[in-house]
């Protein structure tokens, strides 16, 4: 499609147009900045220009691709019922202390005031009773007073109480133990393009993609992967494993802790995402929400077999065997070799297991906050005895149901 005209090209237009029809007129009058002819000429094109900007930003309004702002909103929410994520506060919790035993007990109420060095505040969302002979500590949630990604705080950071405590004793002191979860600014068009292009493909509920898609819409969270968990036959077993991040689950771990502090933190953004979770997820189906970022990792498997195994079903058990120890590791354990062979030897049928996995070909050492996941689909099989071969599928899983 040729390019709309700029405000040069109808100021051009006009010109010859005008010149065409006067010819006592020359050029260099109406080119001169400030003459009548000029004056009129320039108007006009200036009204033309701004028709066509608006031809354009209608244009553009209309296709997800181009629509932004306000206008990619209004797309969304027409075509899909698809709101724009709003910016999300910081939520975490803190620990108030004494050094002497408090002399009378004392509410911390919700709303109690608190800040960082730097100045971001955040309030308590629970109230608290700090007993009386007591040092602490006593527990209190938080959320950041203002929204986005930069309230989230590290560790120890939230130091300061502003608001006053009627009865606390003078030396009482808060911080927060734990590092800050599910901060996040306001969607961007990209993201929530993205969301938009997975409304149809996820609109089925109860899918992966659906899962995936309702925990994208929850505020902070940044991706999601969702998992089926196999039994020993390679079936589904009606439980889901879904593993998401937010925007700081690189930037904010404390790799120096055992578990992590982040780590511990981002349960509370877990729950939120389990709880939003009831209008998608299938009746029935647990979902377990974990925050980590996803290894997703192939394996190839060389399988021999005794003499009277059904080489296909033994097949299909060892590959669901691995899947399933492979997507029950923690966020920061490691793959062992050693230990998926020893899951392969719990397998009926199979025999010899030197060189069982050629890839991979060693232990695999995650992050603290990355989990090490598969599929079915990733998980191949290949029989070493030529006189038995495995049966091919076209299922990508390979699943062959049970009798």
């Amino acid at each position: 499609m040729p390019d709309l005209p700029t405000f040069e090209d109808l100021f051009e237009i006009e010109k010859r147009e005008a010149l065409l029809r006067n010819p006592r007129l020359s050029r260099a009058a109406l080119d001169r900045k400030g003459s009548e002819g000029n004056i009129l000429l320039a108007g006009a094109a200036a009204g033309g220009d701004e028709v066509v900007n608006q031809v354009v930003q209608v244009g553009a309004a209309a296709f997800l691709d181009s629509a932004v702002g306000a206008d990619l909103d209004r797309l969304v929410f027409d075509r899909y019922g698809l709101t724009r994520k709003s910016a999300a506060p910081a939520i975490g919790s803190v620990q108030f202390t004494t050094t002497t035993p408090a002399g009378a007990a004392f509410n911390i109420p919700v709303g109690t005031t608190l800040a960082t060095s730097d100045g971001k505040q955040y309030e308590t969302t629970d109230a608290q009773v700090f007993p009386a002979l007591s040092v602490g500590p006593i527990t209190c949630a938080i959320r950041s007073v203002q929204a986005g990604a930069a309230q989230q705080a590290i560790a120890g950071s939230i130091t300061n109480l502003v608001s006053a405590l009627t009865g606390a004793p003078s030396d009482l002191k808060v911080t927060n133990v734990l590092a800050t979860a599910g901060a996040d600014d306001d969607e961007t068009d990209n993201a929530l393009r993205d969301r938009a292009r997975n409304f149809f493909p996820s609109v089925r509920r109860g899918t992966l993609r659906a899962i995936e898609q309702g925990a994208l819409a929850v505020a902070g969270v940044r991706t999601a992967k969702a998992f089926e968990v196999l039994d020993a036959l390679g079936r589904p077993a009606r439980f889901v494993q879904l593993v998401i991040t937010d925007a700081f689950t690189d930037s904010l771990v404390q790799l120096d802790t055992n578990p992590p502090l982040y780590q511990t933190q981002s349960q509370t953004l877990s729950q939120a995402v389990f709880d939003a979770l009831d209008d998608v997820r299938a009746g029935g189906i647990f979902v377990q929400v974990t925050v980590a970022q996803v290894i997703l990792i192939t394996v190839q498997l060389a399988l021999t077999f005794d003499a009277d195994a059904d080489v296909n079903d033994a097949a299909i058990q060892a590959r669901a065997a691995i899947v399933n120890y492979t997507n029950n590791l923690s966020a920061g354990s490691v793959w062992s070799y050693a230990a998926a062979v020893a899951v392969l030897r719990q397998v009926d049928g199979l025999s010899s297991f030197e060189s069982v996995i050629t890839s991979p070909i060693g232990d695999l050492n995650p992050k603290a906050l990355q989990a090490i996941r598969t599929t079915a689909a990733l998980v191949t099989a290949s029989s070493l005895q030529p006189n038995r071969p495995l049966a091919n599928s076209t299922n990508p899983d390979a699943f062959i149901p049970s009798p």
